[in-house]
């Protein structure tokens, strides 16, 4: 079964190998989109996958994960070779539907099959330090792809498109070469019933509730921040040469943050993991007076990294092995509607008020899922 995650590392390293990354925003300017355009089109995005993402996981849990990690990969490559010949706002909604469907497929269902994997070997123990090994590939793979799809937009805007439609094959061939891992049945009770059951399972687990609230804060708005740095560095004078150095650092920090997980959670513990975590708040408000401390995006990108495995690992520890891939897109979607609620705004605060303004916003929404995430966990705990 080691094959299983050696070849997981590979999937997820091109799966996050994204040329187009550190372009797309000059790329959607050049088509002439608003900032609020711009957080529309990646509503789209989020929209997608909240459509996709508890069917996505009900299919995996039922159909087995390779054939999930499959199609999912086949819907990415499709959506990026659209991406090659699209130049309005109608046609870049209709790639990331393409897009969100293909990560909808992979999201959960990559962790389930590593949580699987190890357990059938008996090694759940080692699941967080495997889980912070792939998100390593993960974020390895967009820092690579951040130098070369910066290089390549330097020359044309269109051409990391072309050669990420090319790399992206590599995600369904990692995944065709997996195994399914024998789980438990579960109960054949209809297709509504066991997805509704799941769903249920994890609203009322105030460990998963709370850790979802948490997680998802970290990431939609590491992902809102993203475009925003990107909107504010033209105001920076950084030219767009240098926008993929830029992300490759921004995602190398993630990276090691993401390698070290296991280790900074296991020395510091749980609870100063989770403190650790609100300095995130803390680096948009700064960006918000003062923009050239963008500079702690970096700051940002390691606690994103940090953060993922070890959301990832309460999960799985609570959710039954034949809901677990619907348990984690139950989660996932929750960030993804988050992202579509909120999103749309930053992009008008952008526009009205500036991008720095919209790290404000930012903030307080962040705070408030962290509170909530809180509070959940300590009513949870009162009843047991």
């Amino acid at each position: 079964m080691n094959r299983n995650i050696y070849l997981l590392y590979n999937f997820k390293f091109f799966r996050d190998f994204l040329l187009i990354a550190p372009v797309i925003i000059p790329f959607y300017k050049d088509n002439n989109l608003s900032a609020f355009q711009i957080l529309l089109v990646q509503a789209v995005f989020s929209a997608s996958m909240l459509l996709f993402e508890i069917p996505s996981g009900y299919f995996s849990d039922r159909c087995g994960r390779k054939r999930t990690l499959v199609a999912g990969g086949i819907a990415v490559c499709i959506g990026l070779l659209i991406y090659c010949f699209s130049s309005s706002l109608i046609l870049f909604m209709l790639c990331e539907v393409f897009l969100g469907f293909g990560f909808s497929m992979c999201s959960g269902t990559e962790s389930a099959l590593l949580y699987d994997t190890l357990h059938a070997e008996g090694k759940t123990s080692d699941y967080r330090k495997k889980e912070s090994h792939a998100e390593f590939f993960s974020r390895s793979g967009a820092a690579l792809s951040s130098v070369a799809g910066g290089f390549l937009g330097s020359v044309s805007l269109r051409l990391p498109f072309f050669f990420n439609a090319a790399t992206a094959v590599m995600i369904p061939l990692s995944a065709a070469f997996m195994r399914d891992v024998k789980k438990t049945e579960s109960r054949r009770s209809g297709v509504m019933k066991e997805i509704i059951d799941a769903v249920f399972f994890s609203l009322r687990h105030p460990v998963i509730l709370s850790a979802g609230f948490v997680s998802g804060a970290v990431l939609t708005c590491g992902i809102i921040s993203i475009w925003g740095y990107f909107l504010i560095l033209p105001e920076l004078k950084i030219p767009l040469s240098a926008y993929g150095l830029l992300f490759f650092f921004f995602q190398t920090s993630s990276a090691l943050g993401a390698r070290f997980s296991h280790s900074i959670s296991t020395i510091i513990g749980k609870k100063k993991t989770l403190a650790l975590l609100l300095v995130i708040p803390l680096v948009y408000a700064s960006v918000a007076f003062f923009k050239y401390a963008v500079i702690l995006a970096f700051v940002q990108s390691f606690l994103w990294g940090v953060a993922t495995p070890f959301f990832l690992d309460i999960i799985n520890s609570k959710a039954e092995s034949h809901i677990r891939a619907t348990v984690l897109s139950t989660v996932s979607m929750g960030s993804r509607i988050l992202y579509v609620a909120i999103g749309p705004v930053f992009g008008l605060v952008a526009d009205a008020f500036g991008a720095p303004k919209g790290f404000l916003f930012l903030s307080g929404i962040f705070i408030l899922c962290a509170t909530a995430g809180l509070l959940i966990y300590l009513k949870g705990r009162e009843k047991n």
